[in-house]
């Protein structure tokens, strides 16, 4: 009986099986990407590719609710959305692609984002439950702060001073991280919602309807979002177990696969 308790707890996807799966699918369509600067390559293989970014919010997510040092997580991602932001600026100045085409892949700074928000929202309940109101407001601040770079980044773009390249580089903002702010609201969402599948299939069905309305209705952006959905599946297959460790895979092999696609994109299309 024990058994067979302990083998219904670890049915489905560990949590190193879902990344690797997302990496999988990441690196489709990447090569779709950077393939179509120089070749018509099959739509599909991008339609496919939208499965990849959810799943690494949604691990994101998981991984805020299960580590030891929320602090040192948030730190990892951030310093490793930073080094690809300089990263994405060299690739593109000496190893530019073919039709305009630019690198500006940055998964890292939209998971430090969520984790950021998370830890702010975490800590204000907290204090609201201990009746702290200074520390409360600390982290309403902390909540308004992204935003209002956000703000300061589009005023010093509108006219021209270069604390606006400063900003995008250094500061994880809302509606300029990769995913924009539907990202972050999901992030946020599966977070809250993990301890229910029901809860968790509802809201992020919901979050996509949301998105193709603000998209625009149409067959592309259906299609699109649909893509996304399939996410889904493997979110609730989750078995709430880390499985594998190699936590340092995705922080070496996400830049590395990126930027060496891009080398080979350029030197194949000079």
């Amino acid at each position: 009986m024990e058994q067979t308790a302990l083998d219904k707890r670890r049915w489905g996807l560990d949590g190193f099986q879902i990344k690797m799966i997302a990496l999988i699918i990441m690196t489709i369509d990447h090569i779709h990407y950077f393939g179509c600067t120089l070749y018509d390559l099959p739509l599909i293989l991008t339609l496919i590719g939208r499965i990849a970014a959810p799943l690494f919010v949604f691990m994101v997510a998981e991984g805020f609710a299960h580590t030891h040092n929320r602090g040192k997580y948030l730190l990892r991602l951030y310093i490793g959305g930073t080094l690809m932001q300089f990263g994405n600026l060299l690739v593109n100045h000496f190893f530019p692609l073919p039709d305009g085409a630019i690198v500006m892949n940055g998964i890292f700074s939209t998971m430090a984002l969520i984790v950021f928000y998370l830890l702010c929202i975490e800590k204000l309940r907290e204090a609201v439950r201990t009746r702290n109101a200074g520390a409360g407001f600390l982290w309403v601040l902390g909540l308004i702060a992204p935003i209002a770079a956000n703000i300061a980044c589009f005023a010093l773009f509108s006219i021209w001073l270069p604390g606006a390249q400063a900003l995008l580089y250094l500061v994880p903002m809302p509606m300029m991280v990769e995913g924009g702010v539907i990202f972050v609201l999901m992030g946020i969402g599966l977070y809250y919602c993990r301890r229910s599948k029901a809860a968790l299939a509802v809201f992020y069905t919901a979050l996509l309807v949301i998105l193709v309305l603000l998209s625009g209705v149409n067959a592309f952006n259906i299609q699109y979002a649909f893509f996304m959905w399939l996410a889904l599946p493997f979110m609730l297959l989750y078995n709430g177990e880390r499985g594998r460790g190699m936590k340092y895979l995705f922080y070496i092999y996400y830049p590395a696969h990126v930027y060496l696609f891009a080398i080979i994109t350029s030197l194949l299309g000079r």
